[in-house]
């Protein structure tokens, strides 16, 4: 029989913004389920879900149907905050567009590509996420952002490594819509090092900046842009910045699409389901007694503390861990660095080409 928890209980806060897309896969990386503790539904609305992963007490809210984007997340936060007033974690789990590097590396694991998970946690001091939407423009001096966030089933299949398409930011997409490039001249394809089969039976993240903004990018000299204003971001997408407000909140955001005319949905239930496991696997190696033990109002992340991977090149701080590798890593959480033990196949979700 399902327990039924007091609000005081919930310590982890999960928003899955789209709850056609993002909600499914957030629920199936929880154990658990617990039936609805009382609340004041007359003030709070939102849909909820309660359960637990490896001793937390994880809420899952997510937006009305049709209802996504910074605003709408931010009204389902401010009112779970209010709600469940001892939440100490919140993590942002969906999807973005990547953001590729301005010029390819040699080695394909070291660029963003769809399917790929990016983390909101930059390690060069900035802020983890910049609203690109909001800021001042100077002569003699760059764009200077005002709104950020300084803190930092058969569907979830591999689509494939030939669905993999970054096209030239100036080529449109090409044919009817859904057509999945079939028209699109693959000439115009960005020569960079091809993943291999190897390479993706790895879970690859990277911790770097995310682009939060109030619309759709399907323009790769937008995202391009973007990439420039926000000083390297790897990853665009619409809700962070309706989450400032309400605390401190880690982004994790699965690579469904390259922000450009030939963004489609084959990447996205895919990488939805790739941010999820992330998440999970991130609450697994915090210890629930850490976690409870936070000071409601003082969760904070350390990027310098991370990983540093040897020989990568300047710029954005893309480190990036292979948590199916034999390669110990750690994450540090207010000042906790427990083990990041290898993945292994069945904690995951399943490829199949």
């Amino acid at each position: 029989m399902a327990p039924k928890l007091q609000r005081a209980d919930y310590h982890v806060a999960w928003i899955a913004p789209v709850s056609d897309l993002e909600l499914l896969p957030s629920r199936l990386m929880l154990d658990e389920e617990h039936k609805t503790p009382d609340y004041d539904i007359s003030y709070d609305n939102n849909i909820y879900t309660f359960r637990t992963i490896a001793g937390h007490n994880v809420v899952i809210a997510t937006c009305l149907p049709g209802l996504t984007g910074n605003i709408n997340t931010g009204r389902v936060i401010g009112s779970m905050f209010k709600t469940f007033s001892n939440l100490r974690i919140a993590l942002l789990v969906g999807i973005g567009g990547g953001i590729p590097r301005a010029y390819p590396s040699a080695d394909p694991t070291e660029d963003v590509h769809v399917g790929d998970v990016v983390v909101g946690w930059p390690g060069d001091g900035g802020p983890a996420c910049v609203y690109y939407n909001s800021g001042k423009w100077h002569t003699d001096k760059p764009f200077e952002p005002r709104g950020i966030i300084d803190k930092p089933d058969r569907k979830f299949t591999f689509p494939g490594l030939d669905k993999d398409l970054l096209f030239q930011a100036l080529y449109p997409y090409k044919g009817p819509n859904h057509n999945q490039c079939g028209q699109c001249d693959r000439s115009e394809l960005i020569r960079r090092p091809a993943r291999t089969a190897n390479d993706n039976a790895e879970f690859i993240f990277y911790h770097g900046r995310v682009a939060t903004g109030n619309a759709v990018i399907k323009d790769g000299q937008r995202r391009d842009q973007i990439r420039e204003l926000c000083k390297d971001a790897l990853c665009i997408e619409m809700e962070a910045a309706g989450v400032d407000a309400s605390g401190r909140c880690l982004v994790i955001r699965g690579i469904s699409d390259y922000a450009d005319s030939h963004k489609d949905d084959i990447w996205r239930s895919y990488a939805a389901g790739q941010a999820a496991v992330f998440a999970r696997e991130l609450l697994r190696k915090i210890p629930g007694a850490t976690v409870r033990g936070m000071e409601i109002q003082q969760i904070t992340m350390h990027p310098a503390s991370l990983p540093k991977r040897d020989g990568m090149p300047s710029g954005p701080d893309v480190s990036i861990h292979r948590l199916m590798g034999s390669e110990q890593k750690s994450l540090p959480w207010e000042g906790t660095h427990p083990e990041q033990a290898p993945m292994n196949n069945a904690e995951t979700s399943q490829r199949s080409e």
